[in-house]
């Protein structure tokens, strides 16, 4: 892999863990050092980098994250993982995205999970080019407070890196899905906009009443984007942000399952502020983000061959055709679609819940298979 975008740790760091226990993240890493250059990527499975901030505000946060996270206890854990360094931002924010881009499609082409923490929720633009670049439909789902398609007084704007994404040529965005919106943030205008693209969006009530109902979104992700201000400001000790949102629980639950999900490539997160609690906050996400890995099943792409239960559902005008896995126990709905020019139809599998076969059961098509069918 070329490193020419990243550099090393501080050799304070690596000082530091060397007063750790054996058992620790920080002595199970190959890290990216001065002394002995960049990590082989042999083998590795995950690989984690920080960006250093273009603004000069929390440009020690590659810093402060590494103190949290290193000093924490494997798990059980049967994989390697990598700590690339730090990705310096370029001279403009489009050579920023460049280096994201480079980085996160060559990672992906060797299968290699890439979890990225900075303070700049734009370049994930730069994680989704590194996918669409390779001609592959992208699923992104962002777990915001708000959708980010405009600035003040504007429904989309130019500057948004989620207009930019649904405005790309070619457009390889197959689905978005805003996960833990809260309401008074987001203009009706938006949320209509949001139905006209057929995207999805869960409020964070919604979620918080049931939050095991948002695994089969996070399993049919590509790229995860997170903003630290959808977690309630007291939770990281901060003076400003907003009394709602995720607790520091639900949040790494989310992170767990994102971990689980076969088909993550790329995950971002991106803190808002420093305190000692959101640093430890953000170290412990990324942990989740890990153990979850560690449980992946290997059901991606799922299909009817695999080990099942089939259950068929007639309703009114459509018959619903679910499975369950007799692996892992989780859902899938037969989504079919008609190919153009031949009217013939296709059949793909989109992951659900056992609450949308209980609720066909009754007569009710899921949301989600119906906007997938539109799409």
């Amino acid at each position: 892999m070329n490193f020419e975008f990243l550099k090393p740790i501080e050799d304070k760091l690596l000082a530091h863990n060397l007063l750790l226990p054996e058992q620790v993240i920080g002595r199970n890493l190959r890290i990216h050092t001065h002394q002995e250059g960049p990590p082989d990527l042999n083998g590795v499975r995950v690989a984690i980098l920080t960006l250093e901030s273009r603004l000069g505000v929390g440009e020690s946060l590659h810093v402060r994250f590494r103190q949290q996270f290193y000093q924490l206890f494997t798990g059980n854990w049967d994989f390697i993982c990598a700590d690339l360094g730090i990705l310096e931002p370029g001279d403009r924010p489009k050579d920023t995205l460049f280096a994201i881009q480079k980085v996160v499609k060559e990672l992906h082409q060797r299968n290699i999970l890439t979890v990225i923490v900075g303070d700049e929720q734009e370049i994930t633009l730069g994680m989704f080019r590194g996918l669409s670049s390779l001609n592959t439909f992208v699923n992104l789902t962002s777990i915001d407070e708000r959708f980010d398609f405009g600035g003040p007084g504007a429904l989309v704007s130019d500057d948004s890196y989620m207009s930019r994404i649904i405005t790309e040529k070619p457009n390889n965005l197959k689905q978005f899905t805003n996960l833990g919106y809260q309401s008074y943030y987001v203009s009706q205008e938006e949320l209509d906009l949001m139905q006209k693209l057929f995207f999805d969006a869960y409020r964070l009530g919604e979620i918080c009443a049931d939050i095991k109902e948002v695994e089969p979104i996070l399993r049919d992700t590509d790229i995860l984007s997170v903003d630290f201000n959808v977690i309630k400001a007291a939770e990281m000790d901060y003076e400003k942000g907003s009394p709602n949102g995720f607790d520091g629980s639900q949040i790494c639950k989310l992170m767990r399952y994102a971990g689980l999900s076969d088909r993550l490539s790329v995950l971002g997160l991106f803190p808002v502020s420093s305190s000692l609690r959101a640093d430890q906050l953000l170290a412990q996400m990324v942990w989740y983000v890990l153990e979850g890995f560690c449980f992946r099943v290997n059901e991606y792409p799922f299909s009817t061959h695999e080990a099942c239960t089939k259950f068929v559902v007639p309703l009114e005008k459509e018959t619903l055709v679910f499975y369950k896995s007799n692996k892992s126990q989780r859902w899938w709905i037969e989504v079919p679609k008609e190919v153009k020019h031949n009217n013939i139809k296709q059949i793909t599998l989109l992951p659900c819940a056992e609450k949308d076969y209980r609720e066909a059961q009754k007569g009710e098509i899921p949301n989600r298979w119906w906007k997938s069918v539109q799409r």
